[in-house]
């Protein structure tokens, strides 16, 4: 057999670029990336004048980015409006109910002293869904995909040094433009430079490291500089890296002449020795400094973080990760943060890396589009894979409005920009160009596939380039023998629920790496068997690791009539939530993720009680859902009623017990997937399950049936908040019995107060059924638990939380803000 394998490593930029003066005089200065998400002003329709530089502003609002309108509530409250869901938006289970349409943001920017020759450039990281940039009542320029970064040369419609001009944007959700949520607005963060016409080119600077052992690493540093000027310059870089253990490494680029309006590439290498590497284990990453020099003088830095890795793939040893063999425990993730919509605030997007993290997960598949830069950068930090994808379409339409209407003209500057930005990263791992892309498989479509492919590989030929690829179910007539040709173009096939044709295809496609780009939570057992079983399956991706707003109930559970065949693919309002992920909206494992810790030995004991089936009703489970669990021994009103437990477990025996007595004893072998079922008589008390291994009781998991619900509970996930205007603190709200026992089925109403320098950012539930507003003072718990989410006003100050309810004794708590 010809072996078919990948070799790549790389030294990652986090892109933390900063701001830099040069000289001492303010008004000379250079800088990039400055914040640039503060006081701009917002106004949500399509008001006559939105451009003029004049218009009166009274009546916009103040808001600070990272912003997301779609979850604003509507003025009019009704029947059909409910805080920002509205019941008879077209498409609404598909995006949640929340709202589209157009809305408008400005913000004043004074041109600076003595600008001179520099240019002034603005950096989006990512607009919600289209969007048009106007400076002083002219149009610079627009974009039309909602996930790529992209920026504007404002230079030429500023006014005079000293003077003030406005920005205004013009922010579009058209609808029916996506199959899930995918928020409005300027939803990730803005920055703003200032730079020399000699300066580095947009992303412009490439760390690679092409050997990579224990002990040494080669870096080689690639860096595009442009020269905007009308006269040559001689142009060098230096570079300084400072390990994690404080080492410092300096280097130089020889010098290359750039001519007038022209752009040239320098480069420079060095060898690390005994590098620390990055791994999910230990993420070290290493910190460089890269300074631009043209005739001596310096014009340009960037300021980054990066990591040294190296990645290879091949048939026989399957993925290695610096020389070891590394399974992918993967989760499909879409980019919401919950009750924040879609807003990418920093501390949101590191969270929700952390809990994954924490759950488990080693790898996340960025479904169907680029994440945030924080995203990647707390990938990077925390120690997670990332495949990294672009598309949901092609030419081919999903949806009326969405992005198969602008692909033809924007894909090739769309995908490069996924890559140019992306491509530091040493978390990112591979390359998406599309995700069940209807023309997969056509002529058509495979011409697109090998453009797309050529397009990354231009910009980065060091990862491989996969997609998903599902069944036919969009072709009908077309049997999965068809796929080949959407095969044919990629590095790493991605299969969408086929872990049946894994082994055959292997054995028609014996050089053909795979892995499971989608699959099925109640299929966990079986595709992490394939994972173990074969070298050339890489890891398993389940969809999905966390629910997300859209998609509204594809991973239902409900009861219907036993002789009923109905079923449904979403569900209808008031469903918001997908209700598939295995971490529910605010962080929390639902039932299929203790399942999971068992097949990946997070865990080797873990307990769940079955929903009783009311008598002539059935359960019905979409594919992408899980049985109607919880781990819960409070069941008041089935008395004396069956009731089925689930004990998941890696341990050969179990035995159960309901108040000392013992319902039964089973032993398990692989043909039980790790599950064992009981069925017994409700009562309340204490249900115990015990593990058996040789004889021995290994360790035991208890359920308590617990009083009713007296006090509540408030736990910040942080005891204090940096005093930054983007700041948040997550505080989870629990209920107790008056043991401190949490109490499941309470589900009463809440309201919070928040006095300090902060402003609450959103509060509410896990629930799948939305419950009004996102930001209002009043919420409900769902199953015992909510969370109240707070954001820093910048100032610092003690901060206090006061929530109350009627039935429940109030609970106070106070954080500092630093």
């Amino acid at each position: 057999m010809k072996l078919r394998q990948f070799i790549f490593s790389l030294v990652s930029m986090a892109t933390v670029l900063f701001l830099v003066s040069c000289g001492s005089d303010p008004s000379t200065s250079f800088y990039r990336n400055a914040d640039f998400n503060s006081d701009w002003k917002f106004h949500m329709g399509d008001p006559d004048g939105a451009v003029d530089p004049g218009l009166n502003e009274s009546d916009w609002k103040t808001v600070h980015l990272p912003h997301d309108w779609s979850i604003i509530d509507y003025e009019v409250q009704d029947s059909l409006h409910q805080g920002p869901f509205y019941k008879n938006l077209p498409g609404g289970s598909d995006v949640g109910y929340l709202r589209d349409g157009i809305a408008w943001y400005r913000k004043e920017y004074t041109t600076p002293a003595k600008l001179g020759d520099k240019r002034v450039i603005i950096d989006f990281d990512g607009v919600q869904s289209q969007m048009e940039l106007w400076v002083n009542g002219e149009k610079m320029g627009e974009h039309v995909y909602g996930y790529t970064p992209f920026q504007f040369d404002i230079t030429s419609s500023l006014h005079a040094a000293g003077e003030a001009n406005v920005i205004a944007v013009k922010t579009m959700n058209p609808g029916e433009n996506s199959r899930w949520f995918a928020g409005a607005g300027i939803y990730r963060e803005v920055k703003l430079s200032v730079l020399n016409p000699l300066s580095f080119a947009p992303w412009g600077v490439f760390i690679t490291t092409p050997k990579v052992s224990k002990e040494t690493a080669v870096v080689l540093l690639e860096v595009a500089v442009t020269n905007q000027a009308e006269v040559a310059a001689d142009m060098t870089c230096e570079l300084s890296i400072l390990s994690p253990e404080n080492e410092i490494i300096e280097l130089q680029s020889p010098g290359v002449v750039a001519e007038p309006n022209s752009s040239v590439i320098l480069n420079a290498s060095c060898d690390i020795k005994n590098p620390a590497l990055w791994s999910p284990e230990v993420a070290n990453l290493y910190r460089a400094e890269v300074v631009l020099l043209a005739n001596g003088e310096e014009v340009d830095r960037y300021q980054l973080n990066f990591g040294i890795r190296s990645i290879a793939y091949s048939v026989e040893d399957g993925f290695l990760l610096n020389g070891k063999e590394f399974l992918m425990k993967g989760a499909c993730m879409h980019h919401d943060n919950g009750l924040l919509g879609a807003a990418a605030f920093r501390d949101a997007e590191y969270r929700r890396v952390k809990v994954m993290k924490e759950n488990g997960y080693n790898a996340i598949r960025t479904s169907h589009n680029p994440p945030s830069e924080h995203f990647l950068n707390a990938c990077d930090e925390l120690g997670m894979l990332v495949i990294d994808e672009s598309f949901d379409h092609w030419e081919q339409a999903k949806r009326p409005n969405d992005y198969s209407n602008y692909f033809k003209e924007w894909h090739i500057k769309d995908v490069q920009a996924m890559v140019y930005r992306d491509r530091n990263h040493p978390s990112v791992v591979m390359w998406s160009f599309g995700n069940e892309v209807k023309e997969r498989a056509d002529p058509e479509g495979i011409e697109i596939g090998k453009t797309l492919k050529a397009a990354i590989k231009e910009v980065d030929d060091t990862r491989p380039v996969t997609q998903a690829v599902c069944f036919f179910w969009d072709n009908p007539g077309k049997e999965w023998d068809y796929s080949a040709g959407a095969f044919s173009m990629l590095d790493i096939g991605g299969y969408n629920y086929q872990y049946l044709e894994y082994e055959s295809d292997h054995q028609l496609y014996p050089e053909r790496l795979m892995y499971g780009s989608e699959t099925f939570p109640l299929q966990a057992w079986e595709n992490w068997e394939m994972v173990k079983r074969h070298k050339y399956v890489l890891g398993d991706f389940v969809w999905t690791g966390m629910d997300y707003i859209g998609e509204s109930g594809i991973g239902h559970n409900r009861l219907v009539d036993e002789n009923s065949r109905m079923r449904s693919f979403l569900r209808d309002w008031p469903w918001y939530i997908s209700w598939c992920g295995d971490i529910d909206i605010l962080g929390n494992q639902k039932p299929q993720s203790y399942y999971r810790d068992i097949l990946w030995g997070e865990s080797r004991l873990e307990m769940m009680v079955v929903r009783p089936v009311p008598e002539g009703m059935r359960s019905v489970v979409s594919m992408w859902g899980w049985h109607d669990e919880l781990n819960s021994w409070n069941w008041e009103g089935f008395e004396g009623k069956p009731i089925k437990v689930k004990v998941y477990t890696s341990y050969p025996e179990v035995k159960l017990e309901l108040n000392g007595e013992t319902i039964g004893t089973k032993t398990l072998d692989s043909t039980d997937r790790y599950i064992a079922e009981f069925e017994l008589p409700y009562a309340a008390g204490e249900l115990k399950a015990t593990a058996i291994q040789s004889g021995n009781e290994m360790e035991t998991k208890t359920l308590l049936t617990t009083g009713n619900a007296t006090q509540l509970l408030l736990e910040a996930e942080s005891d204090q908040i940096p005093a930054k205007r983007n700041s948040l603190v997550y505080i989870n709200v629990s209920s107790l019995d008056a043991e401190g026992l949490p109490v499941l089925s309470h589900e009463s109403e809440l309201e919070v107060k928040v006095t300090g320098p902060a402003t609450l950012q959103a509060a509410g539930n896990a629930s799948p059924e939305h419950q009004g507003s996102f930001t209002d003072e009043a919420f409900h718990l769902f199953r015992g638990k909510g969370m109240v989410i707070l954001r820093s006003t910048g100032e610092p100050g003690e901060i206090v939380v006061d929530v109350s309810a009627k039935d429940l004794k109030a609970a106070r708590l106070a954080l500092n803000a630093e």
